[in-house]
């Protein structure tokens, strides 16, 4: 679920080679999947904080921090993510979602 792929057509020019539409909709599809698997509101009843530590591409990092913000995915290209980065966010239960960190 967590591997690599481009989540949404980007709206920026890009060079997508051979790329076609369709495998931007199977990829997005599949990454959009692992998002609500993974990424959601602590339930209500959760006492303490959670800690919860992932290993992907940093595609799917952009886009995962695009919708956890509440942006538009098709901003995935417009932001940067080192090799070896580290993102840390909090989303509360109350929705309310922050970036404390992305590199």
């Amino acid at each position: 679920m967590l591997n690599e792929g481009a989540p949404v057509v980007p709206t920026l020019p890009l060079q997508t080679g051979n790329q076609r539409k369709s495998s931007f909709f199977k990829m997005g599809a599949r990454i959009e999947a692992a998002f609500r698997k993974h990424l959601h509101r602590a339930d209500v009843d959760q006492v303490g904080d959670s800690v919860e530590i992932y290993v992907c591409h940093g595609n799917v990092i952009r886009y995962f921090l695009c919708r956890v913000l509440q942006l538009s995915p098709e901003g995935w290209l417009r932001m940067s993510i080192g090799h070896c980065g580290i993102t840390w966010v909090t989303i509360r239960p109350n929705g309310k979602s922050e970036r404390k960190k992305h590199g």
